[in-house]
């Protein structure tokens, strides 16, 4: 998983740096148009200071932000974050916040 999860890193952020696995889960989120996403997630977390070189083709875009700052987004403009995005800030906020 972490070297998969690297590889991917790599792939839409354009950069390398170690990754801890944190947790994982199963979601299942159905939208509007009819599609579902049913999937295991990983999350894990590293450590990176400059910007990334982001892929466009593999990410829409990306931002700086304090947990903080993200939950007060959330609330202003949830349009803007994925599914699985919003499961792991509200149901895993706690294990972020203590790193």
């Amino acid at each position: 998983n972490i070297e998969a999860g690297k590889r991917r890193l790599q792939e839409e952020m354009g950069f390398n740096c170690d990754l801890k696995e944190l947790f994982w889960f199963v979601y299942k989120a159905s939208f509007d148009n009819g599609l579902t996403e049913h999937e295991l997630d990983h999350v894990m977390i590293g450590n990176y200071e400059d910007d990334p070189i982001v892929n466009l083709d593999e990410a829409a875009a990306f931002k700086w932000m304090t947990l903080e700052d993200v939950k007060k987004d959330m609330e202003l403009q949830p349009e803007l974050y994925t599914e699985w995005f919003k499961i792991i800030f509200n149901e895993y906020d706690q294990r972020l916040v203590k790193l």
